[in-house]
């Protein structure tokens, strides 16, 4: 046990950062579970390169060395036995890796299980040579698995070289207290080997090392973007929404509140909602990144539903003077969607179209039906079918002032945003949300659009019938 304990905390210096206070929970517990997932299918995989690799010698590689006559390439008796005995020690010891890293334990002590399943991998051969007085150049394994396993568990990288430091010190020793390859007599293989291993191993290192502290700092970011966004949430929404309430009281007939002009009160509560609705899509977005679009799909008619949005619009078509052309055929089938997501998407629409265009614009609202084909292939076999999907196209044109053809491609873009940017108070948040949202559904979204020709935002949704 006096042993084992100091053992025990050079291996937890090692794995654990050395500025603990400064790493998240967060990237703590993905790295875990990460370290757990990758070490089980790196478990999985050596086992399956070992097979292949020892079928591929026993079939093709020592038959056709013995096929050219050499002495010095064919495989003598003592060396197949060698080999065999060394190819079934690895099955052996590789088998009882892959048991250890499918067991409960590995979810206990996974750095345990990681230096067991290397020392199970690294170290049979190493052990079978010193029973005959030698050392075993391991060129095969070394050049496999440590590139494995740096690109499989790109974690760790104080452990991983623990893991390829232990098998070559103990080889270097062995070599220059005069052990020697028996298969092995010349000095160039040694050393081409030698520097061959530790490139890679250097590589190997660089790389885990990179994609760990890469993948922290993102996690660091990601924590003080919810700091942010907490701290907009609470310091910010909660003032506006106390002030609007306050001047919304104004607004009752009073002797002293009798100086105030109506108009003045009127737009300083618009200027507070406007901030709550700002602060509240800001919020949504973030929390869509994070969870994604939820969505609760139900059986609707379009026509009803954008006529329903129509009339909620009216008051504000009258003030810009619009005139609205509703061309959407009522015999169209119903569709499959969450009917208050779908009203964002044309709301978004909507009132971009009368915030970014001059008074007595003309809005066109349209929809149809239309069949394509898409190649979908079986999971095992190489067959393809062809399966024939309704989808409903909708379209929301007006002949505003139109999108010049690079602000289009980036229209849907996170916090882009569109004609008049100088002066529009808007975050750039609507129309990425109407991506998500057809996103979520299936579908696909786009604008069609030219300066002073007017815009065309369309979008698709499939028609699903039970």
């Amino acid at each position: 046990m006096r042993l084992i304990r100091p053992f025990q905390r050079f291996i937890k210096r090692l794995t654990l950062p050395s500025q603990i206070n400064s790493v998240s929970s967060e990237f703590l517990a993905w790295r875990q579970q990460f370290f757990i997932e990758r070490l089980q299918l790196l478990a999985w995989v050596v086992w399956i390169v070992l097979i292949l690799v020892t079928l591929l010698n026993l079939t093709v590689v020592i038959p056709s060395l013995n096929g050219t006559g050499d002495p010095k390439l064919m495989f003598s008796y003592a060396r197949t036995q060698n080999y065999l005995e060394r190819a079934l020690s690895q099955v052996i010891c590789f088998s009882i890796g892959l048991l250890i890293c499918r067991s409960p334990w590995i979810h206990r002590a996974p750095v345990k299980v990681f230096l067991i399943f290397n020392a199970l991998v690294l170290l049979p051969s190493q052990i079978q040579a010193a029973l005959y007085g030698g050392i075993s150049l391991d060129s095969e394994v070394w050049l496999i698995f440590y590139p494995l396993q740096a690109f499989l568990i790109p974690v760790h990288w104080r452990l991983q070289v623990l893991c390829q430091a232990v098998p070559l010190v103990y080889f270097l020793i062995g070599f220059i207290f005069g052990l020697r390859d028996p298969f092995i007599s010349l000095l160039p293989p040694y050393v081409v080997t030698g520097l061959y291993t530790l490139v890679i191993c250097a590589v190997a290192d660089a790389g885990a090392f990179l994609f760990e502290r890469s993948r922290k700092r993102e996690m660091e970011l990601r924590q003080q973007l919810r700091a942010f966004i907490h701290a907009v949430s609470h310091d910010l929404r909660n003032p506006v929404l106390g002030a609007v309430m306050t001047l919304k009281s104004f607004l009752k007939p009073s002797e002293s509140m009798a100086m105030i002009p109506q108009e003045l009160l009127e737009q300083m509560i618009d200027s507070g909602e406007r901030q709550v609705e700002l602060v509240n899509t800001l919020l949504e977005t973030h929390n869509t990144e994070l969870r994604g679009i939820v969505i609760h799909p139900q059986s609707i008619l379009l026509h009803e539903l954008v006529a329903s949005i129509l009339q909620d619009f009216q008051p504000f078509f009258q003030q810009h003077k619009t005139s609205i052309n509703n061309v959407i055929p009522p015999n169209l089938p119903s569709i499959y969607v969450d009917s208050l997501q779908f009203r964002r998407v044309y709301e978004n629409l909507i009132s971009n179209a009368l915030k970014y265009n001059r008074t007595g614009l003309q809005i066109t609202l349209d929809a149809e039906t239309f069949a394509s084909k898409r190649q979908t292939k079986k999971l095992l076999g190489k067959s393809k079918n062809s399966e024939t999907i309704t989808w409903m196209r909708c379209t929301v044109s007006d002949n505003g002032v139109g999108i010049p053809p690079e602000q289009c491609d980036r229209l849907f873009d996170l916090y882009s945003r569109g004609r008049d940017q100088r002066r529009s108070l808007s975050l750039g948040l609507g129309l990425y949300m109407c991506r998500q949202i057809i996103c979520a559904h299936g579908g696909e979204i786009g604008v069609i659009s030219s300066p002073e020709k007017g815009s065309t935002f369309w979008f698709t949704v499939p028609i699903v019938q039970n």
